[in-house]
């Protein structure tokens, strides 16, 4: 299974690149997978998260396919993108599942179906993939933005929210969601679908991305984060953005459960500004600690592997 593509594109990092090198290796050492995906979940149109689609479409065999059902708006390459990739899942007949929170079950729990969660048993335990979250149909009232903008017609508060289950080892994944639509998830959704082991933290660890009420419900033993580091300062990295933010990775190193040695990494206090700060607990972030891989198991035991490649 395959969350999101990246989508970073300058002179100093090429995601698809970077993505297209991390599955070569991966799959060189899982030679009995045939270089196949058997999910790839796309969480919402933004470029960042889906500009590695036509790689992915013309390298690898993929199953099946789970994304929110919305068309993606700007820029241009991002619409070509998108258009191209409908025109792939056309002519390919790939089984493809767009998902409303209209399709969600009532009694807060997870959507689940043969699209969604393609997987048999594996070593004996079935794995259990659900969405918590979708394509809103209709504005809640969320209002509007610091900027004046709808936060409705954010594609951000439209990402698919995925659980994923493997025995007693749980991950929560919220692609962009930022609060109004955080909200909204916390209070249509149960407790026990919401309490996860990893966290992969909400938007890039902007400071609309995680809330502290989010945090109480999924009470995560560990967290990461995917963001560029502070040096590459580019247009449209991490740097530009601020990310991860100081506030959040306050309220990650308050609500993150397992601790792990100090140690001082660099958060933005603002775009392209980064201050050092010092966190005790298991928070990790791609631009801190290049590629990360946690290896859980059905009893729960959740340890950090070695990735196939570094440095991403």
């Amino acid at each position: 299974m395959l969350v999101d593509t990246g989508g970073e594109e300058n002179e100093s990092f090429h995601s698809s690149e970077a993505l297209k090198s991390y599955l070569d290796a991966f799959f060189a050492r899982r030679t009995d997978l045939n270089s196949t995906l058997d999910l790839l979940l796309v969480t919402h149109p933004h470029i960042d998260h889906m500009r590695g689609l036509p790689m992915l479409s013309s390298t690898y065999k993929l199953r099946n396919v789970v994304d929110n059902g919305q068309a993606a708006r700007e820029p241009e390459e991002a619409v070509e993108i998108m258009r191209g990739f409908e025109q792939f899942l056309e002519v390919q007949k790939l089984p493809h599942q767009s998902v409303s929170i209209d399709d969600l079950p009532p009694g807060g729990g997870g959507l689940q179906s043969a699209v969604i969660d393609p997987f048999p048993s594996c070593k004996g335990v079935d794995p259990r993939i659900s969405v918590l979250w979708g394509r809103v149909p209709a504005d809640p009232g969320w209002g509007d933005d610091s900027g004046g903008k709808p936060e409705f017609i954010d594609e951000n508060n439209h990402s698919v929210v995925t659980r994923i289950d493997f025995g007693e080892t749980s991950v929560l994944i919220t692609g962009d969601l930022e609060v109004p639509a955080i909200r909204s998830l916390l209070s249509s959704r149960s407790k026990e679908v919401l309490d996860a082991d990893i966290y992969e933290v909400g938007h890039h660890g902007s400071h609309n991305g995680t809330t502290a009420e989010l945090l109480a419900a999924v009470t995560p033993d560990w967290a990461v984060m995917e963001v560029g580091p502070a040096d590459r300062k580019h247009s449209w990295t991490a740097w530009a953005y601020g990310h991860p933010r100081q506030v959040t990775v306050a309220l990650l190193d308050q609500g993150v459960v397992r601790k792990a040695p100090p140690r001082e990494v660099q958060v933005g206090t603002s775009t392209r500004t980064f201050t050092p700060m010092t966190v005790g607990h298991a928070i990790y972030a791609t631009g801190w600690d290049g590629s990360i891989v946690l290896e859980g198991d059905a009893k729960g035991t959740i340890v950090r592997g070695t990735p196939d490649i570094v440095g991403m």
